[in-house]
């Protein structure tokens, strides 16, 4: 009995539900754009037989073992070899990859956190949080509009343009890489943190705000230290990006991941180019642990 019951409230709500015009249409057009896709690309097949392909394939990974493998010897040489690479240039550069995207990240957290409650539609509104207030609306609203462009605007510029202009004036050194990661991510990181804070639960900020609080103290003392997780595993994750990010931007010339993996495929040397790739992905891996560790300890207090 009550199965039958159940079976039919659920036939009553799946009839009742809300239907969309606009979410059909937009799956109608996605797939109609990857039927499209599909078929103009036909053109573009191939010439080469399975049996080319397959040698080609085979060719490829046999390149990318280590040296000493490929020229006869066991897989118990391939960490000397990779020994090698460190004691080089490797090491100094997983180094300075790690140097730049700590730096970057830092900087543009720092300039974020001071900036971000000139972006929140919350703070910066007539009735912040729905409370009435007389210390000048419109000053905030300019504000408002204000930082939420500058944060659309630094994060709409790719990375790479901010350090070829800044290579261009400052010259070849770290810093152009490091202020071309911190301006792109500020725009990511402001974005991202006014958005906690508008969906913040309002309760204690409103109280405060009721109390006397103004806009900035009330997010330094309460939405601060209530969003602050989240703000955290932001930073992380953007740190992880700008470790990558500083891995590509190496290839500028400066001595990076980048510059190794760069000279390495120029150089035909796809064993190396490998090694390089993965000790850039290593490092990305001890930052997940560190932000598991950190944001544990945290819950944990």
């Amino acid at each position: 009995m009550t199965s039958s019951v159940s079976s039919e409230r659920l036939d009553e709500l799946r009839r009742n539900r809300p239907r969309s015009p606009f979410l059909k249409g937009s799956a109608l057009a996605a797939a109609s754009l990857i039927a499209w896709a599909w078929l103009a690309g036909g053109g573009m097949g191939t010439v080469l037989s399975a049996e080319q392909r397959a040698r080609n394939l085979g060719r490829f990974l046999e390149k990318l073992k280590p040296y000493p493998v490929q020229q006869g010897g066991d897989w118990s040489e391939a960490l000397p070899w990779a020994g090698q690479l460190l004691r080089g240039n490797g090491l100094e550069a997983c180094l300075s990859t790690l140097a730049i995207a700590t730096g970057a990240i830092l900087l543009s957290a720092l300039i974020a956190l001071v900036i971000v409650p000139g972006a929140s539609r919350n703070l910066t509104a007539a009735t912040p949080f729905g409370l009435p207030s007389s210390r000048h609306p419109g000053g905030w609203r300019a504000l408002g509009a204000i930082t939420r462009g500058f944060f659309i605007i630094t994060r709409a510029v790719p990375e790479y343009l901010y350090a070829f202009l800044l290579v261009a004036i400052l010259g070849p050194t770290a810093w152009p890489l490091i202020l071309a990661l911190a301006i792109h991510n500020t725009g990511i990181l402001g974005r991202l943190g006014s958005e906690v804070i508008d969906n913040a639960p309002p309760g204690a900020t409103r109280e405060c705000l009721a109390r006397g609080g103004r806009r900035y103290s009330v997010y330094i003392t309460t939405l601060l230290p209530e969003c602050f997780n989240r703000f955290l595993v932001y930073f992380f994750y953007r740190w992880e990006t700008c470790v990558r990010e500083a891995t590509v931007l190496g290839m500028l010339g400066l001595l990076s991941l980048g510059a190794l993996i760069d000279n390495a495929r120029v150089a035909r040397r796809l064993d190396e180019m490998v090694f390089y790739v993965l000790c850039g992905a290593v490092i990305v891996m001890l930052g997940d642990f560190l932000s598991a560790l950190v944001r544990h300890r945290l819950q944990r207090r």
